[in-house]
């Protein structure tokens, strides 16, 4: 987002909460809490991905070379998207930090970190779906290859 978006939104959040900084600030400052949340959701299933590897990955890969492959990739990949929520959404830095003289210069830049850590959690989000995908497309091969008895 440009500087002149962060103006703009930041003359709508004092508008909407009628020039008060201490509700202008918690209004962001609950646009962060549920991108911490969001991220703590990603990071749960995450270690479910990573702790159901552990016990049935090993019957995944035996099922052919691409079950191998995928499994191999989706983990990794899975293991990509937590990284990148923990270092980029999860990194702690308190936002009385950023208070400064001026609450729109405040709320500016807590729009910033705000943006910055969004664009860290879509990143995240897009390897999870593809570390995910690929984790389920060799369970299906395991799933495809099992032989019936009978």
């Amino acid at each position: 987002m440009t500087t002149s978006a962060h103006r703009d939104e930041v003359a709508r959040i004092l508008a909407l909460t009628k020039g008060d900084p201490e509700h202008a600030f918690n209004l962001v400052e609950r646009q962060l809490s549920v991108l911490v949340l969001r991220t703590q959701v990603m990071l749960s299933l995450s270690g479910i991905v990573i702790t159901v590897t552990g016990f049935s990955g090993r019957a995944i890969a035996q099922t052919n070379e691409l079950a191998r492959l995928l499994v191999s990739a989706g983990i990794v990949i899975v293991l990509a998207a937590a990284v990148t929520a923990i270092g980029g959404v999860l990194r702690l830095r308190w936002l009385t930090q950023e208070l400064r003289d001026d609450i729109s210069d405040t709320l500016s830049r807590m729009l910033e970190i705000r943006d910055t850590k969004s664009r860290f959690l879509s990143v995240a989000l897009v390897l999870f779906i593809v570390g995910f995908s690929c984790y389920c497309i060799a369970i299906g091969q395991m799933l495809m290859n099992v032989e019936l008895a009978g």
